[in-house]
């Protein structure tokens, strides 16, 4: 598996920057409110991939390096569709290549909200790397039946993401023309909706649980892990918009540091701790996976205080200003 792993991620790091690439461009498209051209370059660069996929794998048995091979392919269409977009763009989004340069006093306001950003997804990565260590120890049923539940959170996350990435694009607008009454509208449509949407779409997983866990797997052990992580998990599903719509929010008003700083706490420390102490004294893979609903409570009730503190006294300065 280790040697195996390896190779994907060479290949797969090979492709980052058309990663890089696209999520950039995207991100500019959606912040005029486009978020259809980043869309069909998604599903274009998808159907390559599974296209990809089934022939180098297939045909060719070439395993996971066919895999990767097929994620930087799809990667290199997808990015090179938005830089044309881009450039068939009109002022003041088109891309000129030729022109592309450096600006200090923007980089560094970008910086200033994007690295806080991205340390928050560092983080939560850094932190399963050992709830995932902590899960190997139940052997490779348990592996394989988390991968299988985890399968369904990442499909209810992208949800969530698709509110999160509109919260912030939308705020941000909203809060440089000074438009705070808007800026609160936004937040309470994408935070219910972000709710709304998860409850609907994780109770119709842990309704229908044994079909889409039949999709993955037929062996019985690994089936009940996978049933035991979907209904730890899916079940507090809805609690992940507090934090992250509301940290959303936050960046879009330039809070960036708050919601990363929470989150590090939240997730990364809050974590580590429980599987040092809790799964220590109480054995079990359902005691490890109670991790993650307790991290988003205190994580989702930190990040929402802060928000409407930090909304107070912004909004209510800057009105009296």
């Amino acid at each position: 598996v280790i040697d195996q792993a390896v190779l994907y991620l060479r290949i797969y790091f090979a492709g980052m920057p058309f990663i890089m690439v696209y999520n950039f461009g995207a991100s500019i498209l959606r912040s005029i409110g486009d978020t259809k051209r980043p869309l069909i370059c998604l599903v274009v660069a998808g159907v390559t991939n599974a296209a990809i996929n089934l022939i180098l794998v297939i045909v060719f048995h070439m395993g996971v390096a066919g895999v990767g091979i097929g994620t930087v392919v799809s990667n290199m269409i997808s990015s090179s569709m938005i830089v044309y977009f881009l450039i068939k763009e009109k002022d003041p989004i088109k891309l000129y290549p030729r022109e592309l340069k450096i600006h200090k006093i923007e980089l560094i306001r970008m910086l200033k909200i994007g690295v806080p950003a991205g340390l928050q997804s560092m983080v939560f990565s850094f932190a399963n790397v050992f709830i995932q260590a902590e899960l190997n120890k139940y052997g490779s049923d348990a592996v394989a039946g988390s991968a299988a539940g985890l399968n369904y959170e990442y499909i209810a996350y992208f949800m969530i993401s698709a509110f999160n990435q509109a919260t912030m694009t939308f705020t941000s607008q909203n809060f440089g023309a000074k438009k705070y009454d808007r800026c609160k509208k936004i937040y309470r449509i994408t935070m219910t909706l972000a709710v709304a949407v998860t409850i609907i779409m994780c109770g119709c997983f842990l309704l229908w649980k044994g079909f889409f866990i039949g999709i993955f797997t037929s062996e019985p052990k690994v089936a009940h892990y996978a049933s035991v992580r979907m209904m730890r998990l899916l079940s507090f599903y809805f609690l992940i918009p507090t934090y992250e719509i509301a940290g959303s929010t936050l960046r879009g008003m330039g809070y960036s540091m708050t919601p990363a700083v929470i989150t590090v706490f939240g997730t990364c420390v809050f974590r580590l701790a429980w599987i040092y102490t809790v799964c220590r004294k109480f054995k079990g893979f359902e005691v490890l996976m109670n991790v993650y609903p307790v991290s988003w409570v205190i994580t989702g009730s930190l990040v929402l205080l802060s928000y409407y503190v930090i909304r107070r006294k912004v909004f209510n300065n800057n009105t009296a200003g």
